[in-house]
């Protein structure tokens, strides 16, 4: 097996979709631009593994605040299914706004609606990016710059890809620095170029990279076993959850928690069909209940869909499970309900 691809986001050979930085409310755009250095320092732990039949990411759960107790219960990921491709979406930086929303959340609300190729997914929601962050994230107190960063592994056909968006602001907060990037260790002109075989982020990302050297190298053999069909995929998922814990035991700023997602998706036209899957954990054991996560297929909010259907048939399920006369569901009322979901964008981040 080849050494292994590391991203931390500096020193990157990139192709360069577009990059604007804004000083003085001057922005310029460059186009295919390689070699930046654009590494940033964001609380979270934030990974992704790019393999041949499978994509992975890995995040972790803690919404950190600075004058009160981290919530462990953040959502940092959500699914991508367009005309051309499937992407894991996650993210270190903006946890929640101060109303409470959640980024994973609200990028589900900006691709809502939208049924287009992937990439020109990835470009609508950079330019939101662009637009809503920055007001969120001068917000933020306590740090000498604020910064969010968008971790995309995805597949495009059958090729495997990483893509970036990042936002980081100057520490006087009045100049930020903006991109939306895919990332090559290759010529970004060869036809082969391939991606990273593994991307880091957050704090968390940080410390695997300075404290563990070897970590990546039994990442990437039970990947490969994985693909191999020689152990299942929930091997490498439990494998991923021992680094988050590992990372919560160790990093001294508390800035990762416990509790993890972790989230797998085939190869369309792989040896696995398509499909995936996801799985909670706190610390190394997995949570019996993996709720849905933010999930758009070609503009359709399929986690406000299975949302609203599993509303209506849990109590159905329970009352035959209890051994009661079954009752019939309400279509109509379930059709009524369905109509009243949103079927269209909506980029405010409130």
């Amino acid at each position: 097996m080849g050494k292994a691809r590391r991203v931390k986001f500096r020193h990157l050979r990139t192709e360069e979709l577009w990059l604007e930085s804004r000083m003085d409310g001057r922005p310029r755009r460059v186009l295919r631009r390689r070699n930046s250095d654009f590494e940033v320092h964001v609380m979270t732990l934030v990974m992704t593994v790019n393999g041949r039949e499978t994509i992975w990411l890995l995040a972790d759960r803690r919404l950190s605040y600075r004058a009160r107790p981290p919530k462990e219960d953040g959502r940092k990921v959500m699914f991508l299914e367009t005309t051309d491709g499937v992407a894991i979406l996650g993210y270190a930086g903006l946890g929640a706004t101060a109303l409470g929303t959640e980024p994973a959340d609200w990028m589900s609300a900006v691709l809502r609606g939208r049924n287009l190729p992937l990439e020109q997914s990835l470009g609508v929601l950079a330019e939101a990016t662009k637009k809503q962050l920055p007001r969120h994230l001068v917000r933020i107190s306590g740090y000498s710059s604020a910064a969010h960063n968008v971790v995309v592994t995805a597949f495009v056909g059958n090729e495997a890809r990483l893509y970036s968006i990042d936002l980081v602001f100057a520490p006087d907060r009045k100049n930020y620095q903006f991109r939306y990037t895919r990332h090559v260790v290759d010529n970004p002109t060869s036809a082969r170029a391939r991606p990273p075989r593994l991307a880091l982020g957050g704090t968390g990302g940080l410390y695997l990279d300075r404290r563990h050297k070897n970590w990546h190298r039994s990442l990437l053999r039970l990947v490969g076993a994985s693909e191999r069909g020689q152990v299942s995929h929930y091997a490498v998922a439990d494998h991923l959850a021992s680094l988050n814990n590992e990372v919560y035991s160790g990093i001294h700023d508390k800035s990762v928690g416990p509790r993890c997602i972790v989230a797998w998706r085939h190869r369309k036209e792989g040896i696995h069909g398509g499909g995936g899957a996801h799985q909670f954990y706190t610390g190394t054991t997995r949570d019996t209940n993996s709720s849905g996560l933010p999930s758009i297929a070609n503009g359709m909010d399929v986690q406000a869909l299975a949302s609203l259907t599993m509303a209506h048939m849990s109590p159905l399920l329970s009352t035959m499970l209890a051994g009661e006369p079954a009752k019939e569901l309400d279509v109509d009322e379930l059709n009524k309900e369905l109509g009243r979901l949103p079927d269209k964008p909506d980029e405010n981040l409130r």
